[in-house]
């Protein structure tokens, strides 16, 4: 039997709703108290008290109209949402100390249907005031609070969180709401988004089955997902920043990022395969940090999957912790040329087969300025080059190559420890040899103070 440490329930759901007037009523005493004193929240107008308690959990938002009359509805047109739905119950904002000691048996179907009753009567009975901000956090279906023969009851708690909570978000959306913030225990959903209001999307630890279609928010600006299982293309016209953190991808077919508006992304691949980004020209800024030894597991692909999307970034980071394979060496064969790049960092991949990706940036990149190569870890995977194949491919630069180097290459940083110490002499002579002098290299080594050459 799994246990959960629970507060005491001294407020439960009827009493959040039942007889609110009469408790207002029976509160003069509590005006009569503070009399004496100057009571400088109550003067403030509705509209800043609205703001104010717009930052407090739905539930204890309501709690305030016991306050004084005053207090009685404002409650009501708080321009915010903030439900907290968990199997600790309707108390779960209070200080967990206070229940020190306390347990109950697993969370059930009466826990949930507790949490739905307080969140349906709450928009039920508030007023009809738009929205600036709604946020929906559940815990139930958490897979840690199961055990492992009990996976059929996770699976439906996942399902059965999602259809209570549905229409809590569909309310939002029905009220103007302009950020949306979930937070699940990975729910399964297909929920198709409409909304001329919403312009930011954050979502934590939720399964999306289907395609994630944004065509229907035409002023969506920012989607954020976090330790996100993403089974289908992302698709949005307005977005302009896209955050994509410890991201699980399917491992069967790329999935697809067709968002030619963006402006920054950061894609933090956990697993799965390497999304194919479409085309970006207003791209300014973006990380990618693949998690694959790509080429190994997944073999060629006929389309670049990566850098062509990325080709129009002026600020750009390419980081994989594999040493050989990366999706970013195989898609260099498909040649993009980086004609905004300006800023650019690269990890170990960029040394595998004799510095390829390295020097592909170099002779790609016609106004580059800044480069960092960043080689602080993994440094046990990184290959050291015999001279023999070091020195073929510093004969193989002609003059051609070359004339491809930026001229307004500024500054090369390289941070590094002591055991590559053989790798950074080699980059070093590929760098004279493309013509960057001594004066614009600075090295960094791990622990130690940089040093010019």
């Amino acid at each position: 039997m799994v246990h959960h440490v629970q507060q005491p329930r001294s407020f439960g759901v009827a009493n959040l709703f039942d007889g609110m007037s009469k408790k207002a009523d029976n509160d003069l005493s509590t005006e009569t108290a503070v009399a004496g004193g100057e009571d400088r929240i109550s003067a403030l107008p509705d509209d800043v008290l609205g703001h104010l308690l717009s930052f407090l959990p739905s539930r204890n938002v309501v709690r305030t109209c016991v306050l004084a009359k005053r207090w009685c509805t404002l409650w009501k047109s708080v321009p915010a949402l903030r439900i907290k739905d968990d199997p600790l119950g309707q108390l779960a904002y209070e200080d967990p100390a206070d229940s020190e000691g306390d347990s109950v048996d697993e969370p059930g179907y009466d826990d949930m249907h507790d949490s739905s009753t307080f969140v349906n009567e709450l928009l039920r009975l508030r007023d009809p005031t738009p929205l600036d901000v709604c946020e929906i956090f559940s815990s139930y279906g958490d897979m840690g609070t199961y055990d492992d023969e009990d996976y059929d009851i996770f699976v439906g708690f996942q399902y059965e969180t999602f259809q209570r909570i549905e229409p809590w978000i569909l309310y939002a959306l029905s009220h103007e709401v302009q950020v949306l913030r979930l937070e699940g225990a990975l729910w399964t959903t297909n929920l198709a988004l409409v909304s001329s209001h919403l312009k930011r999307i954050e979502v934590i630890s939720i399964r999306f089955d289907g395609y994630l279609d944004f065509s229907s928010c035409p002023v969506l600006d920012v989607l954020e997902l976090s330790s996100c299982i993403i089974c289908g293309n992302i698709l949005s016209q307005s977005l302009r920043h896209l955050i994509i953190d410890y991201g699980i991808f399917i491992n069967d077919v790329h999935c697809r990022i067709s968002a030619p508006n963006l402006i920054s992304l950061k894609l933090d691949q956990d697993s799965g395969l390497a999304p194919l980004l479409d085309s970006m020209p207003s791209l300014v800024t973006a990380y990618v940090g693949e998690s694959n030894e790509y080429i190994q597991k997944n073999g060629e692909v006929s389309f670049s999957v990566v850098l062509e999307g990325l080709s129009s970034a002026t600020n750009l980071e390419l980081i994989t912790p594999f040493y050989q394979y990366s999706i970013f060496e195989m898609d260099l064969k498909w040649c993009p040329m980086f004609s905004k790049l300006k800023t650019l960092l690269l990890n170990g991949w960029c040394l595998a087969h004799n510095f390829t990706g390295m020097v592909y940036f170099l002779q790609h990149s016609p106004i580059l300025e800044t480069l960092q190569l960043d080689f602080q870890k993994h440094e046990e995977y990184y290959s050291i080059e015999t001279h023999e194949s070091c020195n073929s491919r510093e004969q193989s630069y002609n003059s051609k190559d070359q004339s491809l180097l930026s001229k307004h290459l500024k500054v090369v940083k390289i941070i590094c420890g002591k055991k590559v110490a053989v790798i950074v002499q080699r980059i070093l002579k590929i760098l004279y040899t493309h013509g960057v002098p001594s004066e614009q290299i600075d090295i960094q080594y791990e622990c130690c103070s940089s040093a010019s050459i």
